[in-house]
């Protein structure tokens, strides 16, 4: 029998069946910019550069050895709706006026306007990763519900419409979902895997439990349910804490919603974790990307890399670190993870 390909591994991963190896996924948004030195407005010039993007995705995948790609150099597509994004030379996008400062642009807007020139270069990064490498697993970046909500009205904004203007803010999370459906069904169309709910905002310790159940989970379970029906799987990456005893009610809810792998950030106990999706989705995180990976050295991610190893690879788990991983963050620290899980596979029978 010829040997799995890394895409079928993610694949059979995301469906909970027995794999011999653990996948390798590295949530890369521009980190492998570094890789070819490559300034960040130089793919984000006047207009997209696709083909610079794959070539920065494939090389830090080469580098790294991982067996999924984001297939693009991400940003966040908010000039659409007349936002301005920032790309400095040797760092990372960030939102520098937001679409919605005005509330009553929301009624205005299309959100099917998403797919404009940004979203279509980088559409078209990932069908050329897709063309070079179909052996990989191929995941589309897209923001969750309450994310897309702070990046189009701003977030400190956002959380005083939560509290004091309710009617104003559901108007926000309702155009901002149907912007992440729009972009995600022509993003992943006919090349993606899976989809990934980047979803720091959709974070309870930020939003409070309450919130989190009216409108994270209520679009989450919307977003995956149209993705499965698009014939991609879902992955969701809320910010917060779910490991505890007093948040498994909503880490259940957010599974219930019809993902198939759940990634926990920073501040989660794994045991805590699996507790509630063993056999009912995929595991996903690892070493912190703020601390370990950013300051070292290599015997603690070492170390760390091997704890999340043997807590998690009997649980269907895809292993990633923390967060995104973003250009700054250093090449060597996150080679010494990605080392340390291939020989931590190699020695799997």
């Amino acid at each position: 029998m010829d040997q799995m390909t890394s895409r079928e591994l993610f694949v059979d991963t995301l469906r909970l069946e027995q794999t011999k190896f653990v996948p390798l996924m590295l949530r890369d948004l521009t980190l492998a910019l570094d890789v070819l030195n490559v300034p960040t407005d130089k793919v984000f010039g006047n207009e997209y550069d696709s083909k610079l993007s794959a070539d920065c995705v494939l090389a830090l995948q080469d580098m790294m050895g991982s067996d999924v790609t984001m297939g693009c150099i991400f940003s966040y597509g908010l000039e659409a709706f007349g936002g301005v994004t920032k790309y400095p030379a040797d760092g990372i996008p960030y939102v520098s006026g937001n679409p919605l400062a005005d509330p009553e642009k929301v009624d205005t807007l299309d959100p099917s306007s998403i797919v404009a020139d940004l979203c279509i270069g980088m559409r078209r990064s990932s069908e050329i990763v897709r063309e070079r490498r179909p052996d990989l697993g191929l995941c589309i970046n897209v923001p969750g519900p309450m994310t897309m909500a702070g990046f189009a009205r701003g977030v400190e904004t956002f959380m005083m419409d939560l509290l004091t203007d309710p009617g104003l803010s559901e108007k926000i999370v309702r155009f901002s979902t149907d912007a992440i459906s729009h972009e995600m069904k022509y993003m992943c169309q006919d090349i993606a895997d899976a989809v990934f709910f980047a979803s720091a905002t959709d974070n309870p310790d930020m939003i409070g439990d309450e919130e989190y159940l009216a409108h994270s989970v209520p679009c989450l379970r919307r977003l995956s349910n149209e993705a499965h029906e698009e014939g991609y799987l879902s992955i969701y990456h809320p910010h917060g804490v779910f490991s505890t005893d007093d948040r498994l009610g909503l880490l259940d809810e957010s599974i219930r919603a019809g993902i198939d792998g759940f990634q926990f950030s920073e501040g989660n106990e794994p045991s805590g974790i699996i507790e509630s999706t063993d056999g009912r989705c995929a595991v996903l995180g690892g070493v912190n990307a703020y601390s370990t990976l950013l300051l070292g050295p290599d015997k603690r991610i070492i170390r760390d890399t091997n704890r999340f190893l043997n807590d998690l690879a009997d649980h269907n788990y895809i292993m990633t670190c923390s967060c995104s991983v973003n250009r700054g963050l250093s090449l060597n620290n996150l080679k010494v993870m990605s080392d340390t899980l291939h020989e931590f596979n190699e020695g799997r029978s």
